[in-house]
C-alpha cells in the first residue's frame, strides 16, 4: 500500500482594512488523490492581480470542484462581524475568522493528514485545533497556490457580501470600495447619522466622528451670566462665543463687559467672535416701544434683535445648534425667550435653536460664584438706556 499524501493547507483573509462589517477568512487545499488540472492551476495567480471578472470565474470553478462526488480540492470559510471586531481588535477576530475557517476544512478532512498549514502574513497566531504550529508567509497569496487560491474565495466571497449591502445603503458606494475607507467612504460619513450598524466603531476615522462634538454658537450678551452655560456645556458641545449686545451704554460699560468676556474666554480656553457695537440700529429695532416698562415689548423685541443676528452667524458659519445664555438672569422672561425659540425653530434653518433654560441646577447662584472666584467684573442690570436701573435716569 502506497503513503497517503499529506495535505497542505492554504490560508488568507479579506477585509482587515475597511471600516464596513466582516473580516473574512478562507483555507484551502488540494485532493491530492485528484488533483485539479494543470491547465486550471496555470489560470490561478495572486486574486489582488486579477480582476473582478477573473476572481469570479475562477471562485465558481473552485466551487464546482469543491462539490464533486470525489472533490479535487476541500475549502473553510470563516466570518467575524463588525462587532467582534470592536470588541476584541481586528487582529484577534482575523484569527477568529481563521480558526473558524480550519474548523470548517477540519470536518472535511483529517487533522493527523496535514502536513502543514500556511498562512498569509506574518501575525503568528496559535491555534488549539492544530498540532503543529502554522507556517507564515509574507506575500504568501503570490507564493503558494494554496494561499493563492484561498484569498480567492475570501475576496469574492466578501465582494459578494459588500454588494448585497450596497442595495440597503446606496449612498454608500459599497459595491465600489467595498468598505474601504476611499475618499467617497469618508465623505459619506460626515455626521454619525450616516454610521450604520455594520460600521467599525473601533476604526479612529468612524470612532472620530462619533466623538466630535456638534457645534454650537452660543450668544453671549453678559458675561457672568455666560459663565455656567459654557461651563455645563462645553464637555457636549464644540462652542464658539458670539459677543452682541448693542444696547449696552455707555460705551465704557460696553467695554468692561467685553474685557470680561475675553478673559473667561481665555479661562475656558473657548474661541470667540465679537459683533459689532450696532447702537443705532438696535435704536432702530425698538422705536415706539421706549417706554415699555421691563420684561414687556422693548424688551421682547431686543431679544428678537440679538437673536437674528446670532441665528444668521450660525447659519453662515454652518454651526449644528445655536443658543442664548439670556436665559440664566433672573431679570429675563424666560417665557417670552422661549417663545421666541419656536418661532425660530419653525423656520427650518440648518442650524437648531438650543432650548435651554440655565438657570436651574441654581445656574444663577453658581455663576456669581465663579465671577467672584475669578474675579470677573459683574454688573447688577442690562445698563440699557431704557432701564429703570439705567444711573443717569436715577440721578436726573
Amino acid at each position: 500500500m502506497h503513503e497517503k499524501k499529506k495535505l497542505k493547507i492554504g490560508v488568507d483573509e479579506a477585509g482587515r482594512g475597511p471600516w464596513f462589517w466582516p473580516v473574512v477568512s478562507a483555507c484551502l487545499c488540494f485532493n491530492p488523490e485528484k488533483f485539479p488540472s494543470k491547465e486550471f492551476i496555470s489560470e490561478l495567480q495572486d486574486s489582488k492581480k486579477l480582476t473582478s471578472n477573473q476572481r469570479e470565474n475562477i471562485f465558481s470553478q473552485i466551487i464546482e470542484l469543491a462539490n464533486k462526488s470525489i472533490p479535487s480540492l476541500f475549502f473553510g470559510v470563516g466570518v467575524v462581524d463588525n462587532f467582534v471586531i470592536d470588541s476584541i481588535n481586528i487582529r484577534q477576530a482575523n484569527k477568529e475568522a481563521i480558526r473558524r475557517a480550519l474548523l470548517e476544512i477540519l470536518r472535511k478532512i483529517e487533522e493527523k493528514d496535514i502536513d502543514s498549514v500556511v498562512i498569509d502574513g506574518k501575525d503568528n497566531y496559535l491555534f488549539e485545533e492544530l498540532s503543529k504550529k502554522p507556517i507564515y508567509i509574507i506575500w504568501g497569496d503570490g507564493k503558494v497556490p494554496e494561499i493563492a487560491w484561498a484569498s480567492i474565495i475570501a475576496k469574492v466571497f466578501r465582494d459578494r457580501l459588500m454588494n448585497t449591502y450596497a442595495c440597503l445603503y446606496p449612498k454608500l458606494s459599497l459595491e465600489k470600495h467595498k468598505g474601504y475607507g476611499t475618499k467617497k467612504h469618508s465623505d459619506f460619513l460626515q455626521t454619525k447619522t450616516n454610521i450604520t450598524s455594520f460600521h467599525r466603531l473601533s476604526y479612529a476615522p468612524v470612532k472620530k466622528i462619533l466623538e466630535k462634538k456638534p457645534k454650537l454658537l452660543l450668544h453671549v450678551c453678559c458675561w457672568p451670566d455666560a459663565t455656567i452655560p459654557l461651563v455645563d456645556l462645553k464637555w457636549k458641545y464644540d462652542i464658539t462665543c458670539f459677543w452682541y449686545d448693542p444696547n449696552i451704554q455707555p460705551k465704557s460699560e460696553y467695554d468692561k463687559r467685553l474685557n470680561a468676556f475675553k478673559k473667561v474666554c481665555s479661562l475656558e480656553d473657548i474661541p470667540f467672535i465679537v459683533g459689532e457695537y450696532e447702537i443705532e440700529q438696535f435704536f432702530s429695532h425698538i422705536k415706539g416701544f421706549e417706554k415699555c416698562k421691563e420684561k414687556e415689548e422693548r424688551c421682547y423685541k431686543c431679544y428678537d434683535f440679538r437673536l437674528k443676528k446670532t441665528l444668521a452667524l450660525a447659519e453662515e458659519l454652518q454651526m449644528d445648534y445655536w443658543a442664548t445664555t439670556l436665559t440664566i438672569s433672573p431679570h429675563k422672561d424666560v417665557k417670552k425667550i422661549l417663545e421666541l425659540w419656536e418661532k425660530y425653530n419653525s423656520l427650518k434653518k440648518n442650524s437648531k435653536f438650543l432650548s435651554y433654560d440655565f438657570r436651574k441646577n441654581n445656574g444663577f447662584l453658581r455663576s456669581v460664584e465663579y465671577t467672584k472666584k475669578n474675579k470677573i467684573y459683574r454688573q447688577n442690570y442690562c445698563w440699557c438706556l431704557y432701564s429703570e436701573n439705567f444711573p443717569w435716569k436715577k440721578e436726573s
